[in-house]
């Protein structure tokens, strides 16, 4: 197993598309906080003639998502930008999820319709330790692209503003880790579907789906469907993980935090064992 991990980390830094989306990644991260100056400076101007407009709980449970991707700054008139506002933004619009969901299906892909899988996989006791050994370097890929992030966005924030304003770091702290889990979790289903499916067109394009929040016209029926059963108030984005990944609050709640990483963790776990139990009865 560990032989496994240390072949999957290897294959990992060797390929070029792990250099190319980070390259990517900072970019776009330079190009919305640059995005981010025009927006405060017109949010100002806006509210010098109607004080009332920005009036809103930006993080609150009962934010509506919509579809499509929306990064927008939680900044009120007045106030400073911080890196912390720039980070709930990007996590909170999936904005970072997207670059990293591109990867884990490119990472998943990689090495099934080879003959390398086919080596390994033949001298294997248990094929689903290769399952395994993909969700461990997924793990790893995930803190290294958010760690890289933060650093980027903190560059970016002070050439942009020309200032350096953290924000709050404990709430910073748990923000991160709690969307790190769920980022994770969204990685293990993307490299799922990609096993399941064998289809790196049809998983890349379900991956960039779940960032746009396509999804939500799914849990909208559903829940018109639960509704006319009699179940009052029910709302299925509170049990997917990119709807976690929306609802998560900017000062994260103890409840908040425990309610995302049960939904990160159970998510996980399910798809990595139904993604195992497939791979080890499938003829590669």
């Amino acid at each position: 197993m560990f032989n496994c991990i240390k072949m999957d980390l290897y294959r990992m830094f060797r390929m070029k598309s792990f250099y190319v989306i980070g390259i990517i990644l900072a970019a776009a991260t330079f190009f919305t906080t640059s995005m981010s100056v025009l927006d405060y400076n017109l949010m100002k101007e806006e509210a010098e003639q109607n004080s009332q407009v920005y009036e809103q709980e930006i993080s609150s449970d009962e934010e509506p998502v919509n579809l499509g991707m929306d990064v927008t700054i939680p900044t009120q008139p007045g106030e400073k930008v911080t890196v912390y506002d720039q980070v709930y933004a990007n996590l909170h619009g999936k904005f970072i999820a997207l670059f990293m969901v591109i990867f884990a299906v490119l990472f998943s892909a990689s090495d099934l319709s080879s003959g390398y899988i086919k080596n390994i996989g033949g001298q294997m006791k248990n094929r689903g330790n290769l399952i395994l050994s993909k969700a461990v370097a997924l793990f790893i890929y995930t803190i290294l692209t958010m760690l890289f992030y933060l650093f980027i966005q903190t560059v970016a924030q002070a050439i942009c503003f020309n200032e350096l304003q953290l924000g709050s770091i404990k709430d910073l702290a748990a923000y991160s880790a709690i969307q790190i889990l769920l980022h994770y979790a969204l990685l293990l289903i993307c490299m799922a579907i990609t096993i399941i499916t064998r289809s790196q067109v049809f998983s890349m394009t379900f991956a960039v789906l779940f960032c746009m929040n396509v999804m939500v016209i799914l849990y909208s029926t559903v829940d018109k469907i639960v509704a006319r059963l009699g179940i009052e108030d029910f709302n299925m984005l509170q049990y997917t993980v990119t709807g976690r990944m929306a609802l998560l609050e900017m000062a994260p709640s103890a409840e908040g935090c425990v309610k995302a990483l049960v939904v990160a963790v159970l998510f996980g776990l399910v798809v990595i064992a139904l993604s195992s139990q497939i791979f080890r009865k499938r003829d590669i």
